[in-house]
Protein backbone atom coordinates (compact mmCIF):
# COMPACT_ATOMS: atom_id res chain seq x y z
CA UNK A 1 0.00 0.00 0.00
CA UNK A 2 2.82 2.38 0.93
CA UNK A 3 4.60 1.58 -2.32
CA UNK A 4 1.48 2.54 -4.30
CA UNK A 5 1.27 5.82 -2.36
CA UNK A 6 4.93 6.62 -3.07
CA UNK A 7 4.45 5.81 -6.75
CA UNK A 8 1.37 8.05 -6.93
CA UNK A 9 3.21 10.85 -5.12
CA UNK A 10 6.14 10.64 -7.54
CA UNK A 11 3.74 10.63 -10.50
CA UNK A 12 1.86 13.66 -9.21
CA UNK A 13 5.07 15.51 -8.32
CA UNK A 14 6.16 15.16 -11.94
CA UNK A 15 2.77 15.76 -13.60
CA UNK A 16 1.56 18.73 -11.55
CA UNK A 17 4.49 21.09 -12.33
CA UNK A 18 4.23 20.18 -16.01
CA UNK A 19 0.50 20.94 -16.02
CA UNK A 20 1.05 24.27 -14.26
CA UNK A 21 3.81 25.21 -16.71
CA UNK A 22 1.52 24.45 -19.67
CA UNK A 23 -1.35 26.48 -18.17
CA UNK A 24 0.93 29.41 -17.35
CA UNK A 25 2.35 29.30 -20.89
CA UNK A 26 -1.12 29.28 -22.47
CA UNK A 27 -2.29 32.12 -20.24
CA UNK A 28 0.84 34.15 -21.12
CA UNK A 29 0.18 33.62 -24.83
CA UNK A 30 -3.42 34.79 -24.39
CA UNK A 31 -2.32 37.89 -22.44
CA UNK A 32 0.25 38.84 -25.07
CA UNK A 33 -2.17 38.12 -27.92
CA UNK A 34 -4.88 40.29 -26.34
CA UNK A 35 -2.44 43.13 -25.72
CA UNK A 36 -3.39 46.16 -27.83
CA UNK A 37 -6.90 45.07 -28.72
CA UNK A 38 -8.60 47.88 -26.81
CA UNK A 39 -6.24 50.56 -28.12
CA UNK A 40 -6.51 49.14 -31.64
CA UNK A 41 -10.30 49.41 -31.42
CA UNK A 42 -10.05 53.02 -30.20
CA UNK A 43 -7.58 53.86 -32.97
CA UNK A 44 -9.84 52.23 -35.55
CA UNK A 45 -12.73 54.39 -34.33
CA UNK A 46 -10.63 57.54 -34.88
CA UNK A 47 -9.57 56.31 -38.30
CA UNK A 48 -13.17 55.72 -39.34
CA UNK A 49 -14.21 59.09 -37.98
CA UNK A 50 -11.37 60.76 -39.85
CA UNK A 51 -12.28 58.97 -43.10
CA UNK A 52 -15.91 60.13 -42.74
CA UNK A 53 -14.85 63.77 -42.18
CA UNK A 54 -12.44 63.67 -45.11
CA UNK A 55 -15.07 62.23 -47.44
CA UNK A 56 -17.58 64.83 -46.21
CA UNK A 57 -15.15 67.64 -46.95
CA UNK A 58 -14.43 66.20 -50.40
CA UNK A 59 -18.14 65.94 -51.13
CA UNK A 60 -18.73 69.52 -50.01
CA UNK A 61 -15.81 70.68 -52.12
CA UNK A 62 -17.18 68.92 -55.17
CA UNK A 63 -20.56 70.60 -54.71
CA UNK A 64 -18.91 73.95 -54.12
CA UNK A 65 -16.78 73.61 -57.23
CA UNK A 66 -19.84 72.82 -59.33
CA UNK A 67 -21.63 75.86 -57.88
CA UNK A 68 -18.59 78.11 -58.29
CA UNK A 69 -18.12 78.26 -54.49
CA UNK A 70 -15.50 80.81 -53.52
CA UNK A 71 -12.34 79.74 -51.66
CA UNK A 72 -13.53 81.63 -48.59
CA UNK A 73 -16.66 79.53 -48.50
CA UNK A 74 -14.61 76.30 -48.79
CA UNK A 75 -12.39 77.55 -45.95
CA UNK A 76 -15.50 78.18 -43.86
CA UNK A 77 -16.73 74.65 -44.63
CA UNK A 78 -13.41 73.18 -43.45
CA UNK A 79 -13.48 75.29 -40.25
CA UNK A 80 -17.02 74.12 -39.56
CA UNK A 81 -16.06 70.46 -39.94
CA UNK A 82 -12.98 70.96 -37.76
CA UNK A 83 -15.31 71.88 -34.94
CA UNK A 84 -16.13 68.19 -34.41
CA UNK A 85 -15.24 66.87 -30.95
CA UNK A 86 -11.68 65.59 -30.70
CA UNK A 87 -10.41 67.30 -33.87
CA UNK A 88 -7.27 69.34 -33.20
CA UNK A 89 -6.82 70.73 -36.71
CA UNK A 90 -7.82 70.14 -40.30
CA UNK A 91 -5.63 71.11 -43.27
CA UNK A 92 -5.30 70.76 -47.05
CA UNK A 93 -1.90 71.32 -48.70
CA UNK A 94 -0.60 71.43 -52.22
CA UNK A 95 2.16 69.14 -53.53
CA UNK A 96 4.84 71.42 -52.03
CA UNK A 97 3.32 71.29 -48.53
CA UNK A 98 1.86 74.81 -48.60
CA UNK A 99 -1.38 75.15 -46.64
CA UNK A 100 -4.31 75.78 -48.99
CA UNK A 101 -7.01 75.50 -46.32
CA UNK A 102 -6.66 75.14 -42.56
CA UNK A 103 -8.99 75.03 -39.58
CA UNK A 104 -6.90 77.95 -38.29
CA UNK A 105 -7.29 80.62 -41.02
CA UNK A 106 -4.09 82.28 -39.86
CA UNK A 107 -2.03 79.34 -41.04
CA UNK A 108 -3.25 79.45 -44.65
CA UNK A 109 -0.21 80.03 -46.87
CA UNK A 110 2.24 78.55 -44.34
CA UNK A 111 4.22 75.38 -44.96
CA UNK A 112 2.68 72.44 -43.10
CA UNK A 113 5.31 69.91 -44.23
CA UNK A 114 8.25 70.35 -46.56
CA UNK A 115 8.32 68.60 -49.91
CA UNK A 116 10.89 66.12 -48.56
CA UNK A 117 8.70 65.37 -45.54
CA UNK A 118 5.70 64.83 -47.81
CA UNK A 119 7.74 62.47 -49.97
CA UNK A 120 8.63 60.40 -46.90
CA UNK A 121 4.97 60.29 -45.87
CA UNK A 122 4.02 59.03 -49.35
CA UNK A 123 0.36 60.07 -49.28
CA UNK A 124 -1.80 58.15 -51.72
CA UNK A 125 -5.44 57.30 -52.33
CA UNK A 126 -5.54 55.13 -49.19
CA UNK A 127 -5.87 56.71 -45.78
CA UNK A 128 -2.76 56.40 -43.61
CA UNK A 129 -2.04 57.34 -40.01
CA UNK A 130 0.76 58.11 -37.65
CA UNK A 131 1.24 59.31 -34.07
CA UNK A 132 2.47 62.89 -33.61
CA UNK A 133 2.63 65.59 -30.97
CA UNK A 134 0.26 68.52 -31.47
CA UNK A 135 -1.08 71.55 -29.60
CA UNK A 136 -4.58 71.73 -28.21
CA UNK A 137 -6.76 74.85 -28.07
CA UNK A 138 -4.93 76.04 -24.94
CA UNK A 139 -1.51 75.60 -26.55
CA UNK A 140 -0.59 72.51 -24.54
CA UNK A 141 1.34 69.69 -26.22
CA UNK A 142 -0.82 66.59 -26.49
CA UNK A 143 -0.45 63.24 -28.24
CA UNK A 144 -2.34 63.17 -31.53
CA UNK A 145 -3.28 60.73 -34.27
CA UNK A 146 -2.78 62.23 -37.73
CA UNK A 147 -4.77 60.78 -40.65
CA UNK A 148 -3.80 61.77 -44.19
CA UNK A 149 -4.22 60.87 -47.86
CA UNK A 150 -4.63 62.52 -51.26
CA UNK A 151 -7.38 65.09 -51.44
CA UNK A 152 -9.96 63.85 -53.97
CA UNK A 153 -12.57 66.51 -54.80
CA UNK A 154 -12.95 65.13 -58.32
CA UNK A 155 -15.64 62.68 -59.38
CA UNK A 156 -14.29 59.27 -60.20
CA UNK A 157 -17.42 57.94 -61.96
CA UNK A 158 -18.84 58.94 -65.35
CA UNK A 159 -21.96 61.08 -65.77
CA UNK A 160 -23.69 63.83 -67.79
CA UNK A 161 -25.13 67.24 -67.29
CA UNK A 162 -24.43 68.80 -63.93
CA UNK A 163 -21.92 66.11 -62.97
CA UNK A 164 -19.80 66.76 -66.03
CA UNK A 165 -19.86 70.50 -65.42
CA UNK A 166 -18.79 69.99 -61.76
CA UNK A 167 -16.00 67.64 -62.77
CA UNK A 168 -14.81 70.07 -65.43
CA UNK A 169 -14.90 72.95 -62.98
CA UNK A 170 -13.02 70.94 -60.36
CA UNK A 171 -10.32 69.98 -62.83
CA UNK A 172 -10.03 73.59 -63.84
CA UNK A 173 -9.57 74.73 -60.23
CA UNK A 174 -7.50 71.75 -58.91
CA UNK A 175 -4.73 71.16 -61.40
CA UNK A 176 -2.04 69.81 -59.00
CA UNK A 177 -2.42 66.98 -56.47
CA UNK A 178 -3.43 68.08 -52.99
CA UNK A 179 -3.19 66.30 -49.63
CA UNK A 180 -5.58 66.43 -46.73
CA UNK A 181 -4.54 66.05 -43.08
CA UNK A 182 -6.66 65.72 -39.98
CA UNK A 183 -5.29 65.46 -36.41
CA UNK A 184 -7.34 63.95 -33.59
CA UNK A 185 -6.72 64.36 -29.87
CA UNK A 186 -5.21 60.97 -28.86
CA UNK A 187 -4.93 61.49 -25.12
CA UNK A 188 -7.63 58.89 -24.46
CA UNK A 189 -5.88 56.53 -26.85
CA UNK A 190 -2.54 57.10 -25.09
CA UNK A 191 -4.21 56.50 -21.75
CA UNK A 192 -5.71 53.27 -23.07
CA UNK A 193 -2.34 52.13 -24.39
CA UNK A 194 -0.64 52.93 -21.09
CA UNK A 195 -3.34 51.05 -19.18
CA UNK A 196 -2.98 48.06 -21.51
CA UNK A 197 0.79 48.08 -21.11
CA UNK A 198 0.50 48.37 -17.33
CA UNK A 199 -2.09 45.60 -17.12
CA UNK A 200 -0.03 43.36 -19.40
CA UNK A 201 3.06 43.91 -17.26
CA UNK A 202 1.06 43.14 -14.13
CA UNK A 203 -0.32 39.95 -15.67
CA UNK A 204 3.09 38.85 -16.93
CA UNK A 205 4.60 39.60 -13.53
CA UNK A 206 1.86 37.58 -11.86
CA UNK A 207 2.42 34.72 -14.30
CA UNK A 208 6.16 34.90 -13.73
CA UNK A 209 5.57 34.82 -9.98
CA UNK A 210 3.33 31.78 -10.31
CA UNK A 211 5.88 30.10 -12.56
CA UNK A 212 8.75 30.88 -10.20
CA UNK A 213 6.73 29.74 -7.20
CA UNK A 214 5.87 26.50 -9.01
CA UNK A 215 9.50 25.83 -9.86
CA UNK A 216 10.69 26.65 -6.33
CA UNK A 217 7.91 24.51 -4.84
CA UNK A 218 8.81 21.65 -7.14
CA UNK A 219 12.49 21.75 -6.21
CA UNK A 220 11.62 22.26 -2.55
CA UNK A 221 9.34 19.22 -2.67
CA UNK A 222 12.01 17.14 -4.34
CA UNK A 223 14.53 18.26 -1.71
CA UNK A 224 11.99 17.53 1.02
CA UNK A 225 11.39 14.04 -0.34
CA UNK A 226 15.13 13.43 -0.58
CA UNK A 227 15.67 14.69 2.98
CA UNK A 228 12.74 12.63 4.16
CA UNK A 229 14.19 9.54 2.47
CA UNK A 230 17.60 10.19 4.03
CA UNK A 231 15.99 10.62 7.42
CA UNK A 232 14.02 7.41 6.95
CA UNK A 233 17.19 5.58 5.96
CA UNK A 234 18.93 6.93 9.04
CA UNK A 235 16.03 5.80 11.25
CA UNK A 236 16.13 2.36 9.67
CA UNK A 237 19.87 2.18 10.27
CA UNK A 238 19.44 3.19 13.89
CA UNK A 239 16.77 0.54 14.33
CA UNK A 240 19.10 -2.07 12.89
CA UNK A 241 21.83 -0.95 15.26
CA UNK A 242 19.46 -1.26 18.21
CA UNK A 243 18.58 -4.79 17.12
CA UNK A 244 22.26 -5.57 16.69
CA UNK A 245 22.89 -4.17 20.15
CA UNK A 246 20.55 -6.68 21.73
CA UNK A 247 22.09 -9.42 19.61
CA UNK A 248 25.63 -8.34 20.49
CA UNK A 249 24.90 -8.39 24.20
CA UNK A 250 23.64 -11.95 23.96
CA UNK A 251 26.47 -13.01 21.64
CA UNK A 252 29.12 -11.52 23.91
CA UNK A 253 27.72 -13.34 26.92
CA UNK A 254 27.03 -16.68 25.24
CA UNK A 255 30.08 -16.95 22.98
CA UNK A 256 33.03 -15.29 24.66
CA UNK A 257 33.23 -17.66 27.62
CA UNK A 258 33.13 -20.81 25.42
CA UNK A 259 35.60 -19.18 23.05
CA UNK A 260 38.05 -18.64 25.91
CA UNK A 261 37.76 -22.33 26.82
CA UNK A 262 38.21 -23.42 23.18
CA UNK A 263 41.27 -21.21 22.76
CA UNK A 264 42.76 -22.52 26.00
CA UNK A 265 42.24 -26.14 24.95
CA UNK A 266 43.71 -25.38 21.49
CA UNK A 267 46.85 -24.00 23.10
CA UNK A 268 46.99 -26.99 25.46
CA UNK A 269 46.91 -29.47 22.56
CA UNK A 270 49.34 -27.39 20.51
CA UNK A 271 51.91 -27.41 23.30
CA UNK A 272 51.66 -31.20 23.69
CA UNK A 273 51.57 -32.14 20.02
CA UNK A 274 54.82 -32.59 18.10
CA UNK A 275 55.80 -29.45 16.19
CA UNK A 276 55.04 -29.81 12.50
CA UNK A 277 52.57 -32.62 13.04
CA UNK A 278 48.96 -32.61 11.95
CA UNK A 279 47.65 -32.34 15.53
CA UNK A 280 49.85 -29.30 16.15
CA UNK A 281 48.63 -27.59 12.97
CA UNK A 282 44.95 -28.30 13.76
CA UNK A 283 45.36 -26.91 17.27
CA UNK A 284 46.82 -23.68 15.85
CA UNK A 285 43.92 -23.39 13.38
CA UNK A 286 41.48 -23.77 16.29
CA UNK A 287 43.22 -21.00 18.23
CA UNK A 288 43.28 -18.74 15.19
CA UNK A 289 39.58 -19.25 14.47
CA UNK A 290 38.75 -18.61 18.13
CA UNK A 291 40.62 -15.28 17.88
CA UNK A 292 38.73 -14.43 14.71
CA UNK A 293 35.36 -15.09 16.34
CA UNK A 294 36.39 -13.04 19.37
CA UNK A 295 37.34 -10.18 17.01
CA UNK A 296 33.93 -10.36 15.31
CA UNK A 297 32.21 -10.11 18.69
CA UNK A 298 34.42 -7.17 19.67
CA UNK A 299 33.67 -5.32 16.42
CA UNK A 300 29.98 -5.95 16.86
CA UNK A 301 30.08 -4.50 20.37
CA UNK A 302 32.15 -1.58 19.05
CA UNK A 303 29.46 -0.89 16.43
CA UNK A 304 26.40 -0.87 18.64
CA UNK A 305 27.75 0.68 21.81
CA UNK A 306 28.17 4.46 22.06
CA UNK A 307 31.83 5.33 21.52
CA UNK A 308 33.63 6.50 24.63
CA UNK A 309 35.52 9.44 23.19
CA UNK A 310 38.43 11.06 24.94
CA UNK A 311 38.29 14.48 23.29
CA UNK A 312 41.43 16.59 23.22
CA UNK A 313 43.07 19.15 20.99
CA UNK A 314 44.47 17.19 18.07
CA UNK A 315 46.86 18.06 15.25
CA UNK A 316 45.51 16.06 12.32
CA UNK A 317 48.88 16.21 10.58
CA UNK A 318 50.39 14.22 13.46
CA UNK A 319 47.50 11.74 13.59
CA UNK A 320 47.71 11.05 9.85
CA UNK A 321 51.50 10.76 9.90
CA UNK A 322 51.33 8.31 12.85
CA UNK A 323 48.63 6.18 11.20
CA UNK A 324 50.64 6.00 7.95
CA UNK A 325 53.70 4.86 9.88
CA UNK A 326 51.72 1.90 11.24
CA UNK A 327 51.03 0.52 7.75
CA UNK A 328 54.21 1.66 6.02
CA UNK A 329 55.87 -1.77 6.17
CA UNK A 330 52.83 -3.55 4.73
CA UNK A 331 52.49 -0.93 1.96
CA UNK A 332 56.21 -1.08 1.13
CA UNK A 333 56.10 -4.88 0.81
CA UNK A 334 53.31 -4.51 -1.77
CA UNK A 335 55.04 -1.62 -3.61
CA UNK A 336 52.26 0.78 -2.65
CA UNK A 337 53.27 4.45 -2.43
CA UNK A 338 51.86 6.50 0.47
CA UNK A 339 51.43 10.21 -0.31
CA UNK A 340 50.73 12.85 2.31
CA UNK A 341 51.72 16.52 2.45
CA UNK A 342 51.18 18.09 5.90
CA UNK A 343 49.32 21.42 5.94
CA UNK A 344 50.77 23.81 8.51
CA UNK A 345 47.68 26.03 8.28
CA UNK A 346 45.34 23.16 9.17
CA UNK A 347 43.32 24.09 12.28
CA UNK A 348 43.49 21.84 15.31
CA UNK A 349 40.33 19.92 16.17
CA UNK A 350 38.73 18.51 19.28
CA UNK A 351 38.77 14.73 18.74
CA UNK A 352 39.86 11.36 20.10
CA UNK A 353 43.23 10.64 18.40
CA UNK A 354 43.04 6.88 19.05
CA UNK A 355 39.60 6.61 17.47
CA UNK A 356 40.65 8.71 14.46
CA UNK A 357 43.70 6.49 14.05
CA UNK A 358 41.39 3.46 14.11
CA UNK A 359 39.24 5.09 11.38
CA UNK A 360 42.23 5.90 9.17
CA UNK A 361 43.81 2.45 9.62
CA UNK A 362 40.58 0.81 8.54
CA UNK A 363 40.45 2.95 5.39
CA UNK A 364 44.15 2.28 4.64
CA UNK A 365 43.74 -1.49 5.02
CA UNK A 366 40.72 -1.46 2.72
CA UNK A 367 42.74 0.54 0.17
CA UNK A 368 45.67 -1.89 0.38
CA UNK A 369 43.29 -4.81 -0.13
CA UNK A 370 41.75 -3.05 -3.19
CA UNK A 371 45.18 -2.29 -4.73
CA UNK A 372 46.84 -5.59 -3.78
CA UNK A 373 50.11 -4.77 -5.51
CA UNK A 374 51.68 -1.60 -6.94
CA UNK A 375 49.59 1.49 -6.54
CA UNK A 376 49.12 4.73 -4.64
CA UNK A 377 47.29 5.81 -1.50
CA UNK A 378 46.98 9.61 -1.18
CA UNK A 379 45.82 11.35 1.99
CA UNK A 380 44.89 15.02 2.02
CA UNK A 381 43.72 17.24 4.86
CA UNK A 382 42.44 20.79 4.42
CA UNK A 383 40.24 23.40 6.04
CA UNK A 384 36.65 23.13 4.84
CA UNK A 385 35.55 26.54 6.06
CA UNK A 386 35.80 28.20 9.43
CA UNK A 387 34.13 25.38 11.34
CA UNK A 388 35.14 22.15 9.54
CA UNK A 389 38.14 20.21 8.26
CA UNK A 390 38.18 17.69 5.43
CA UNK A 391 40.22 14.50 5.16
CA UNK A 392 40.26 12.50 1.92
CA UNK A 393 41.73 9.04 1.42
CA UNK A 394 42.15 8.19 -2.27
CA UNK A 395 43.48 4.91 -3.64
CA UNK A 396 44.27 3.62 -7.12
CA UNK A 397 42.60 0.27 -6.53
CA UNK A 398 39.86 -1.50 -8.42
CA UNK A 399 37.21 0.85 -7.03
CA UNK A 400 33.70 0.18 -5.80
CA UNK A 401 30.83 -0.87 -8.03
CA UNK A 402 28.08 1.79 -8.31
CA UNK A 403 25.44 -0.60 -6.92
CA UNK A 404 27.63 -1.21 -3.84
CA UNK A 405 28.32 2.43 -2.90
CA UNK A 406 25.04 2.84 -1.01
CA UNK A 407 25.60 -0.36 0.97
CA UNK A 408 29.26 -0.25 2.00
CA UNK A 409 28.48 1.30 5.40
CA UNK A 410 25.77 -1.28 6.09
CA UNK A 411 26.73 -3.78 8.83
CA UNK A 412 27.81 -7.20 7.48
CA UNK A 413 28.08 -5.96 3.91
CA UNK A 414 31.49 -6.95 2.55
CA UNK A 415 33.21 -7.83 -0.72
CA UNK A 416 36.11 -9.60 1.01
CA UNK A 417 36.11 -13.34 1.28
CA UNK A 418 37.40 -13.17 4.87
CA UNK A 419 35.77 -9.87 5.86
CA UNK A 420 33.21 -9.36 8.62
CA UNK A 421 31.41 -6.43 7.00
CA UNK A 422 31.68 -4.37 10.19
CA UNK A 423 34.79 -2.29 9.53
CA UNK A 424 33.24 0.60 7.59
CA UNK A 425 30.13 0.51 9.78
CA UNK A 426 32.40 1.04 12.82
CA UNK A 427 34.23 3.82 10.96
CA UNK A 428 30.95 5.61 10.25
CA UNK A 429 29.86 5.21 13.84
CA UNK A 430 33.08 6.76 15.18
CA UNK A 431 32.93 9.69 12.74
CA UNK A 432 29.28 10.37 13.61
CA UNK A 433 30.11 10.29 17.31
CA UNK A 434 32.57 13.10 16.58
CA UNK A 435 29.73 15.05 14.92
CA UNK A 436 31.13 14.51 11.44
CA UNK A 437 30.19 12.70 8.25
CA UNK A 438 31.88 10.29 5.86
CA UNK A 439 31.13 9.82 2.18
CA UNK A 440 32.41 7.31 -0.37
CA UNK A 441 32.80 7.83 -4.10
CA UNK A 442 34.34 5.76 -6.87
CA UNK A 443 34.83 7.47 -10.25
CA UNK A 444 35.06 4.97 -13.07
CA UNK A 445 38.63 3.71 -13.43
CA UNK A 446 39.99 5.94 -10.64
CA UNK A 447 39.77 3.78 -7.52
CA UNK A 448 37.89 4.85 -4.40
CA UNK A 449 37.68 8.17 -2.54
CA UNK A 450 36.60 8.42 1.10
CA UNK A 451 35.87 11.96 2.33
CA UNK A 452 35.60 12.74 6.05
CA UNK A 453 34.23 16.01 7.43
CA UNK A 454 34.98 16.82 11.06
CA UNK A 455 33.87 19.85 13.09
CA UNK A 456 36.70 21.92 14.49
CA UNK A 457 34.92 22.32 17.82
CA UNK A 458 34.50 18.58 18.27
CA UNK A 459 30.76 18.70 19.03
CA UNK A 460 29.85 15.14 19.81
CA UNK A 461 26.55 13.77 18.62
CA UNK A 462 24.13 12.39 21.13
CA UNK A 463 24.49 8.60 20.96
CA UNK A 464 20.78 8.25 21.46
CA UNK A 465 19.86 10.96 18.91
Amino acid sequence: MQQHKDTAAKWLSGLLPAAILILVGLFAVMVIRDYGRESAAARQTLLEKGSVLIRALESGTRVGMGMRMHHAQQQALLEEMAGQPGVLWFAVTDAQGNVVMHSDPGRVGEILYTADALQKLTPNAEAQWRSIDALDAQGNAVPALEIYRQFQPLFVSGGHGMGNRMRHAARTIVSDPQYIFIAFDARDLATTQAREWRNTLIMLFALSTVLLATILTFFWYRRYRRSRQLLQDEINRKEKLVALGHLAAGVAHEIRNPLSSIKGLAKYFAERAPAGGEAHELAQVMAKEADRLNRVVSELLELVKPAHLSLQTVDLNEVIAHSLQLISQDAHSREIVLQFMPDAALPRVQADPDRLTQVLLNLYLNAIHAIDHQGTIRIEASAGGAERVKITVTDSGKGIAPEQLDAIFTPYFTTKADGTGLGLAVVQNIIEQHGGTIHADSPAGKGAIFTIWLPVTGKRKDPQG
